[in-house]
């Protein structure tokens, strides 16, 4: 998966994803619609055939970037909860 920032803002940060599924996307999406300060999270494939996408957040007036890392980490936090349940099965 290759990611690259396109354009960052105060208030605005949008990257592409290249490789990797929407899936990831998607998960960022769910966790930053759940966040306050996130105005609006979405993302647009750009070309079925080439596997890339542009990630979008808009906040209302926070920094941008601190809002997606804590998207990111609140992610990670919510993966890692899921994996121990779920290897509590076996």
């Amino acid at each position: 998966m290759e990611i690259t920032v396109l354009e960052k803002a105060d208030s605005s940060l949008k990257i592409r994803v290249v490789g990797g599924s929407q899936s990831v996307l998607n998960l960022l999406k769910e966790e930053a619609d759940q966040i306050p300060e996130v105005s609006f999270a979405g993302f647009v494939i750009e070309h079925p055939l080439s596997k890339s996408s542009v990630f979008v957040i808009k906040t209302d007036g926070k920094d941008a970037e601190k809002v997606f890392k804590k998207i990111l980490d609140k992610t990670e936090e919510d993966l890692k909860a899921a994996k121990k349940q779920i290897l509590g099965l076996f």
